[in-house]
């Protein structure tokens, strides 16, 4: 069994992967929860972090609270697209539950230490808390079993043309993260993402299956799917962070290349993971494992089948 620990910023499909994560009871132990400020500020997303627990009745994950603000900067841009409280405006009421005393990093630190090379971590949102425990404890690289990212992209971005949104918000952290010498890295940046896109007739599916996290996610999504069809009048959203989670139950989901990865931090490319494939330039190290394009079919094949898997075959007869 995976043991992971989920630094995010919840968010719509930071929920979804979450929620997938947490199905999966047999193949991922999720240890906690670590919060960071991204799509909406940090006290929001904490409290969201709370009640993506409770819809999935599980309380006996911690979640410690992280960083309210990019390390060197004032980035800040709420993700619209997940609605005011990051969690589609569907009016859940909060948790009871409090955050953990112990900040994000150093909950981090301590963790990965406690039980070297066993832990993965999973950043969903901006790098700020994993770049911050990179910055406080010399050992906290090697402590780590691998780092599986959400972010970036090759060929462009959606905040700018070059930087995608987690990275965009803290340059700086994301430059720390892929300087740092992590064993093993991966980043699952838009490239990828773009594949595993939620069309209406498998929202609708999620609606017809009536489970409390079946009629969840549909109601969550309702903000994201008008979202994307006001950018560019697409019928559907895109499911960016579940598609880390997927990768964690079937690497095949994903098609990879070994890459070097810098992070621009200034400039019109402000954000930009500049991505170098290690066989046209040699000369470069490999840093990372880079995401290229990603299997649809497979993708909802892993999120319905772990999620509702009931329903599985008609997934496969919807997607052909």
């Amino acid at each position: 069994m995976r043991k992971i620990i989920i630094d995010t910023d919840p968010g719509i499909d930071d929920a979804l992967a979450i929620l997938l994560a947490l199905s999966a009871k047999e193949e991922l132990d999720v240890l906690a929860l670590t919060t960071v400020n991204g799509n909406v500020d940090v006290e929001k997303v904490t409290k969201n972090a709370f009640k993506i627990l409770d819809v999935a009745g599980r309380a006996d994950i911690p979640v410690y609270k992280g960083n309210g603000k990019p390390l060197v900067r004032e980035n800040s841009m709420p993700a619209d697209c997940h609605g005011d409280d990051g969690l589609g405006n569907i009016g859940m009421t909060d948790s009871d539950r409090m955050p953990e005393e112990e900040s994000a990093a150093d909950f981090l630190i301590r963790k990965v230490r406690e039980e070297k090379g066993e832990i993965t971590l999973v950043p969903i949102g901006p790098l700020t808390n994993i770049a911050e425990a990179v910055q406080k404890d010399p050992e906290f690289v090697s402590n780590v079993k691998e780092v599986i990212i959400m972010g970036g992209a090759v060929y462009g971005g959606n905040v700018t043309p070059h930087a995608e949104f987690n990275f965009w918000v803290d340059p700086e952290a994301a430059k720390i993260v892929f300087q740092a010498g992590f064993n093993n890295l991966v980043m699952i940046g838009l490239d990828a993402t773009k594949y595993v896109w939620l069309d209406p007739v498998l929202r609708e599916l999620l609606y017809q299956i009536h489970t409390p996290a079946s009629r969840f996610i549909h109601k969550v999504t309702r903000v994201y799917a008008d979202a994307h069809w006001g950018y560019g009048q697409k019928l559907g959203c895109e499911l960016c962070d579940a598609l880390v989670t997927a990768y964690l139950l079937d690497e095949n989901v994903l098609d990879t290349i070994d890459a070097f990865v810098e992070v621009e931090t200034q400039g019109l490319c402000d954000g930009a993971s500049v991505v170098y494939p290690v066989t046209k330039f040699t000369d470069k190290g490999i840093n990372c494992k880079v995401a290229v394009s990603a299997d649809t079919k497979k993708f909802f094949e892993i999120f319905f089948g772990y999620l509702f898997p009931e329903y599985l075959e008609i997934v496969r007869t919807i997607q052909g």
